[in-house]
C-alpha cells in the first residue's frame, strides 16, 4: 500500500516547521538559562510545565490517565523518562554549560544518525540501499569538523568537553527513540510523552532537591522563567505534539525529514540571539551533517506503509 494522501498537507508541513524552529531555539535558550540556574532545577521546572500541559491535553480529549500507568506500562515509561527526558536532559544542559549554542546545534544534526544506529542495533532495521550508509560517515565527519578540527585550529578545552557531552546526549536520544518505538505498541504518542515526562520530572525533582532549589536566586529571575517556560511549553509540549501529529498525518519518513531543519534553525538563532561566531569549520560541519542525514533518508521506491499501518 502507498502512503495515504491528506486533504491539506500544507498545514502539517507548517506545524512541523514550527516544531523544528522551537527545537532549534532550545539551543540558545538553554545556553542562557544554564547561566542563571543549575541543570536539575532547570529540568524539573521545564518538564513539570510540559507534563502539566500533556495531562491537560489528555483530560480534555477524554483519555484515561490511569491506563497510562498500569503495571504493564510502568517499566517502559520509566525507561522513557530515564533516557529521553532525564538522561538526555542532564547531558544537554551540562554540555551547554561548556560549549556554545551554535556548536551544540550543529552536533544535534547528528541526532537522526544516532537514532538510525540504535534502531539498527536494537531492531535490526536496515537502510534500503547499502550506499546510503555513506550518510553516517558524512554526518560523523561533520561532527568531527565541529568537535575535532575546530579544536585543532582554536583549542578551547571547555568547548571540547561540552561538545563531547552533547554528542553523548544524541546517543541517549537514539536509545529513547528505540524505547519509544516499543512504547507506541500499547500507548499513543501523547500518552507516551505524558508518562515519560512525568517520570522525568520526578527524577529531575530528586536532583533539584540536592541543589536546594528553594534557595536559588533564579526563582526570582525573569530570565529564568522566560526560558524555562519556553523550554517547557514550546519545545517540550508544542514541539513534540506537532511532531507526532506530523507523523500521524504524513508518516514517519516524511515527518522525520524535517529534523534536518533543527541545526539550521539552531545556528541561525544562536547567531541572532547570542551573537555566536560561525567559523568556516562550523559551516562545513553543518553541510556535511545535513548531507549525510539527507542521504540516510533518501526516498525509497519500495512500498511505504500507510499512516494507519505505521501507528
Amino acid at each position: 500500500m502507498t502512503e495515504e494522501p491528506t486533504k491539506s498537507p500544507l498545514k502539517y508541513y507548517v506545524m512541523l516547521v514550527i516544531a523544528m524552529a522551537f527545537w532549534g531555539g532550545s539551543w540558545p535558550s538553554a545556553k542562557i538559562i544554564v547561566g542563571v540556574a543549575p541543570p536539575m532545577t532547570i529540568g524539573f521546572f521545564r518538564f513539570l510545565i510540559g507534563s502539566v500541559l500533556f495531562l491537560i491535553l489528555l483530560f480534555t480529549t477524554g483519555k484515561d490517565v490511569k491506563r497510562i500507568f498500569k503495571r504493564s506500562n510502568f517499566a517502559i515509561l520509566f525507561m522513557l523518562g530515564l533516557t529521553g527526558i532525564f538522561g538526555y536532559g542532564v547531558l544537554f544542559l551540562t554540555g551547554m554549560r561548556f560549549t556554545t549554542a551554535a556548536q551544540g546545534a550543529i552536533i544535534a544534526g547528528f541526532n537522526p544518525a544516532t537514532v538510525s544506529i540504535i534502531a539498527h542495533i536494537a531492531h535490526k532495521e536496515r537502510l534500503p540501499r547499502r550506499w546510503q550508509y555513506i550518510g553516517f560517515l558524512l554526518a560523523f565527519l561533520g561532527v568531527i569538523f565541529v568537535v575535532g578540527i575546530q579544536s585543532l585550529l582554536d583549542f578551547q578545552l571547555d568547548y571540547l568537553i561540552g561538545n563531547v557531552i552533547i554528542l553523548g546526549a544524541m546517543f541517549t536520544w537514539g536509545i529513547y527513540s528505540s524505547v519509544g518505538k516499543e512504547a507506541m505498541k500499547t500507548l499513543s504518542p501523547v500518552e507516551m510523552n505524558a508518562g515519560g515526562a512525568l517520570i522525568g520530572t520526578f527524577l529531575f525533582g530528586m536532583g533539584a532537591i540536592t541543589e536546594e532549589v528553594w534557595t536559588l536566586p533564579a526563582l526570582a529571575d525573569g530570565v529564568f522563567w522566560t526560558n524555562v517556560i519556553y523550554l517547557g511549553a514550546c519545545v517540550t509540549f508544542i514541539g513534540f505534539l506537532f511532531y507526532f501529529i506530523g507523523i500521524r498525518e504524513l508518516g514517519a519518513t516524511r515527518a522525520g525529514g524535517f529534523i534536518n531543519l533543527v541545526p539550521v534553525f539552531g545556528t541561525i538563532f544562536s547567531v541572532l540571539i547570542l551573537q555566536d561566531v560561525l567559523y568556516w569549520t562550523f559551516i562545513v560541519g553543518l553541510l556535511l551533517v545535513i548531507s549525510g542525514i539527507l542521504l540516510i533518508n533518501f526516498p525509497s521506491r519500495k512500498k511505504i506503509p500507510s499512516k494507519t499501518e505505521q501507528t
